[in-house]
């Protein structure tokens, strides 16, 4: 398959932003489907929280592109994630099971050994061309782990802009875990940046740091006032990205059919590095104030929170207007006429309580729950899904799609929509990075509980602190802000005996 260079990329990145990827229609008009199944293309956008869309009702127009895109999409409005952070909630979406199965509950964690060819692209088999790739080195690290149900696995370190430091782990394609892990995670990025951390190889750690003065992505640039993107390993261009994913999926439709193809980009993820057009862009935002609990672990100013928070609208609505300009070149190719087009994020963000980002041991709402929108094959009308569902059910349903029996183990279920239907379920999210993944888990893990419109949160053993449940109506109070677990304790005895139970059966490592 003949791949454009990196100048190509630059190239077409130009004519994707100034909107003339449509003028490239009648050439991409040549793409006729190949076979009766379905294509699949997964879009996975880093670190999108549901709460802070205006296809969701968020005040702020962040996503006008998405609004137009839910016009001819299915739309799902109570869409979870059974992780707050990136290799929980992929690993979740990938493997269609919950994290204390799957067991990938570190950061840098992997999934237990026992479920590794659990994953979408091992189970819908070699009948679909399977192409995966990820700008997020954790989450590529699991598709390193899945590889053997990959025809193409693109690595990491593609459409950059600038390398940080040399990555060395790209040039061992067949040993991708060692080779991050042990090189580029390890040896020469040697833990530098890490607070209380010791170089793992002092040289490579003092080569590495010299290599990173010749870069500064922090500085204001023209086109980026905050600096730009980056990923800790390398900056990179919006519209080279997109550029790069329309590329390989014209590529995939012209030349494989049917195919699986898994996009997951980092933005909106933090740096939160909006071009210069999308600064400043929104009025003053009236936010509840919500004070730190006692399971926060930081207490940030409130007023450097709101910032934080009108950074990254600014990054979601560059985001989305490339999403738009992306769907757009898709529809006038035809590539959607026997495509499902998948929209969807592993986690999402937090700017509360004291807090902002996913790395905490909090599990409220705007952390996971993520946006979900499905376009059909000839699909022209809005639907509205408004039952909660997880993202453990996109693995049977996308099984379900490409015609496949879904394996018995599943711990997820057919997205209602698309061929499932609106039972009645309880929905679970799993904090637990300060637990073991090769043990049982014990103290220092967060439970959520969703069931109909009411929310039950447990906080299991943290240091110096006691077990701990909230409840919350999600109906009433979508903004969590009223605690209602001393008030309504028939609700709350009857979710907490639920939880327990089912934690109690899930802590043991399967």
């Amino acid at each position: 398959m003949k791949r454009f260079s990196r100048r190509d990329f630059l190239k077409t990145a130009a004519a994707f932003s100034a909107g003339s990827l449509l003028s490239m229609a009648p050439a991409l008009r040549n793409l006729k489907a190949q076979s009766s199944k379905p294509n699949i293309i997964v879009m996975v956008f880093d670190a999108m929280s549901a709460r802070n869309l205006s296809v969701y009702g968020y005040p702020r127009s962040t996503t006008p592109g998405l609004e137009r895109i839910a016009e001819r999409a299915t739309v799902y409005h109570s869409h979870y994630s059974a992780g707050n952070f990136t290799t929980a909630g992929t690993a979740s979406m990938l493997t269609g099971l919950y994290p204390w199965t799957h067991r990938g509950i570190n950061l840098s964690g992997m999934v237990n050994k026992k479920h590794v060819d659990h994953n979408i692209f091992n189970l819908i088999g070699d009948e679909y061309h399977r192409t995966a790739f990820s700008q997020n080195y954790l989450a590529d690290v699991l598709l390193g782990q899945f590889q053997s149900g990959l025809d193409n696995h693109i690595p990491a370190p593609t459409f950059y802009d600038q390398l940080e430091h040399p990555l060395f782990g790209q040039y061992f394609p067949r040993d991708p875990i060692p080779a991050y892990y042990g090189l580029d995670d390890y040896l020469f990025s040697g833990g530098i940046d890490r607070v209380g951390s010791v170089p793992s190889a002092p040289i490579f750690g003092f080569l590495n740091k010299l290599a990173r003065r010749k870069q500064d992505f922090n500085k204001s640039l023209p086109d980026y006032p905050y600096g730009i993107p980056n990923n800790t390993f390398y900056s990179y261009k919006h519209e080279v990205v997109y550029a790069g994913v329309l590329d390989e999926i014209k590529n995939l439709a012209s030349e494989q059919s049917p195919f699986l193809a898994y996009f997951h980009l980092f933005s909106p993820h933090e740096p939160y590095r909006p071009r210069k057009q999308f600064t400043d862009i929104f009025p003053e935002l009236e936010i509840p104030f919500k004070a730190p609990t006692k399971f926060s672990t930081l207490d940030i100013d409130n007023d450097h929170i709101l910032w934080r928070r009108k950074t990254y609208d600014e990054f979601v609505a560059d985001v989305d207007s490339e999403i738009e300009k992306l769907v757009n070149a898709l529809d006038e190719a035809g590539v959607l006429e026997n495509t499902y087009l998948i929209l969807t994020a592993d986690h999402g963000e937090l700017f509360e309580r004291g807090e902002y980002g996913h790395v905490t041991r909090l599990l409220y709402d705007a952390v996971v729950h993520i946006p979900l929108l499905v376009i059909a094959p000839g699909q022209n009308s809005r639907v509205d899904v408004h039952h909660p569902t997880s993202n453990i059910d996109l693995l049977p349903t996308l099984l379900h799609i490409a015609g496949k029996t879904a394996a018995t183990d599943l711990e997820g279920r057919i997205l209602p929509g698309l061929g499932g239907s609106e039972e009645s379920r309880s929905l679970y999210a799993m904090e637990a990075k300060e637990c073991s993944a090769f043990g049982n888990l014990k103290d220092g893990a967060t439970v959520s509980l969703i069931r109909g419109e009411h929310k039950l949160i447990y906080y299991t053993g943290y240091p110096k602190r006691p077990d701990t449940f909230e409840l919350y109506n999600l109906k009433d109070d979508p903004d969590e802000m009223k605690d209602l677990s001393t008030l309504d304790t028939t609700t709350t005895a009857k979710m907490k005996e639920e939880m327990l139970d089912t934690f109690e059966s899930n802590r043991k490592l399967k």
